[in-house]
């Protein structure tokens, strides 16, 4: 199942398009806020997909394509539970802690955040030992930010492959 992830558009909804357009056979779409009216409208444009989305900290909305757009939110596919922020939350811009704190509640394997503008993967291996049973399933950890897909110098989205095995991450960029 090919996933497209979008971030911080910022009131710039042509690159988005043009990824939508790049990768007909993608299934579901992730939009992790900042630009939710923007994304409103691939919504309305692109019906055969599944949308998921998160407002930012630069969406005053909470209302979007008729639903309650929460700032956090998770789903289940293809066996990986994915949770999605924009970040703002969870400090995303001084570090990952709070990210990871955010899978270890949720029991996660992947995070899906923006929030930096800046394309970032990185997998987490399982901890050896968890030494106060709070996490009582410790699992490895993705987190993933596919950078900012409107106004900056190299606008990107990120791509989500999941299937049999581990997710496949990688980041387009209209450079």
């Amino acid at each position: 199942m090919k996933c497209l992830v979008f971030s911080d558009s910022h009131n710039y909804k042509e690159f988005m398009d043009r990824a939508m357009r790049l990768h007909p056979d993608a299934e579901v779409v992730f939009f992790l806020g900042d630009g939710i009216s923007d994304y409103e409208d691939i919504w309305y444009k692109y019906t055969s997909v599944k949308h998921f989305a998160v407002r930012g900290n630069c969406d005053l909305r909470m209302i979007a394509m008729g639903e309650h757009i929460k700032k956090t939110d998770n789903i289940t596919l293809s066996g990986k539970k994915i949770v999605f922020t924009h970040g703002d939350l969870y400090g995303a811009k001084y570090g990952t802690d709070g990210l990871i704190s955010l899978a270890r509640e949720k029991d996660a394997d992947i995070v899906l955040f923006g929030h930096t503008h800046m394309p970032y993967s990185k997998y987490i291996p399982a901890p050896d030992d968890i030494s106060d049973d709070e996490y009582p399933i410790p699992r490895p950890i993705y987190l993933f930010n596919p950078g900012s897909i409107g106004y900056c110098v190299s606008p990107s989205y990120g791509v989500l492959t999941l299937g049999e095995g581990e997710p496949l991450f990688s980041h387009g960029s209209f450079a």
